[in-house]
């Protein structure tokens, strides 16, 4: 049952602010204000001259406007323009209400054009942007479900016995692990909300690619023999640029950890210099995805779609990937290269 304090869908809102599709229905409804028009017109011939048949005119117009595409409206718009001309060379109309009525017709069609398509504008913003929180909302709801579900197990299975003081240890160390996971979480989250807030600082300081690699490698060297995965890194791509090293230093981290989940006993990291582009590519052999089942760009991959393998847990951290790579005017990539996948950032690099 639906709320009836919910406001109505977006779609239905604006849906008169979008043209009318399929052949016959343009037509059609052509034809019928075509036929208004032409009454109006003959009404004007056979009765006394009267200002509401100019009304009529110009609603049919409106309706025109608000309802069919471009192209239609601009035939009706010019034989509402031609109507006043007409009726004033025939001596049915004075000079006077033919000029008013024309110019009227000419404002309604430019005013009423502008106004229809900004409602539309308005109208497919706002459901990107609801589209866009509701993907946010259940990435990072998934995110956070994870760490609190462990602690809240720990704890649950900590107070259901007595047990040695070493057990109260590696419970409390577990706790503490995945309230660090929490923490990681909840600053992405923020990461993203200045973002969007446009209040995200980037402290720009000159910086080695080759130093950003090495301290990628010494973070992940640990947890990459823990999941019995050869990292390799490469660290001489003599690359040097103007950035944020802790932002930078987590986007990598997010592409890194992306690839662990996936990886079956390889993550390459390599750096290169590209002219006046750092390029960094984060490979490892995880599968892949089947020909007809890639992804054509990493916010696909982000948000999952139709994406049969490789799901689960990966959109926060290429959101958070996505959004440092763009203050830093930056992209990132996708490639497919057989058995695996590389995922490819770009950073523009200091001038010499």
């Amino acid at each position: 049952m639906s709320d009836p304090r919910r406001p109505a869908p977006l779609s239905a809102v604006f849906a008169r602010a979008r043209p009318v599709h399929g052949t016959r229905r343009v037509v059609g409804l052509v034809l019928a204000i075509l036929a208004l028009m032409t009454v109006i017109t003959v009404l004007e011939f056979v009765t006394q001259p009267d200002e509401t048949f100019g009304g009529l005119m110009l609603l049919g117009l409106v309706a025109a406007i608000w309802l069919l595409p471009p192209w239609p409206t601009l035939l009706i718009a010019a034989v509402a323009l031609t109507q006043p001309a007409v009726l004033e060379i025939t001596g049915q109309w004075p000079a006077l209400t033919a000029d008013f009525q024309f110019i009227a017709v000419a404002v309604v069609t430019v005013f009423g054009t502008v106004a229809v398509n900004a409602l539309g504008r308005v109208g497919a913003e706002r459901e990107a942007l609801i589209a866009s929180l509701t993907q946010f909302t259940s990435e990072a709801a998934h995110e956070l479900n994870s760490p609190l579900s462990a602690i809240r197990v720990a704890v649950d299975v900590t107070l259901r016995h007595p047990r040695e003081s070493e057990r109260y240890v590696a419970s409390l160390e577990q706790i503490r692990d995945q309230a660090v996971r929490l923490s990681v979480l909840t600053e992405g989250l923020l990461l993203l909300a200045r973002k969007d807030a446009k209040a995200l600082v980037v402290r720009r300081a000159p910086l080695s690619m080759d130093d950003v690699m090495e301290e990628l490698y010494d973070r992940w060297r640990a947890p990459a023999e823990r999941a019995r995965v050869a990292l390799e890194v490469e660290r001489e791509s003599g690359a040097e640029l103007s950035g944020d090293a802790v932002l930078l230093g987590r986007l990598f981290d997010n592409l890194v950890e992306n690839s662990l989940r996936h990886a079956k006993s390889r993550i390459s990291v390599s750096a290169r210099l590209d002219r006046r582009t750092c390029v960094v590519g984060i490979e490892d052999d995880g599968g892949g995805f089947a020909e007809g089942d890639r992804p054509a760009s990493i916010e696909q991959l982000r948000r999952g779609d139709r994406l049969p393998a490789r799901s689960g847990g990966t959109g926060l951290g290429l959101s958070i990937a996505l959004a440092i790579a763009a203050e830093h005017g930056g992209t990132i990539n996708l490639e497919h290269p057989i058995g695996g996948l590389r995922t490819v950032v770009r950073l523009p690099v200091t001038p010499n």
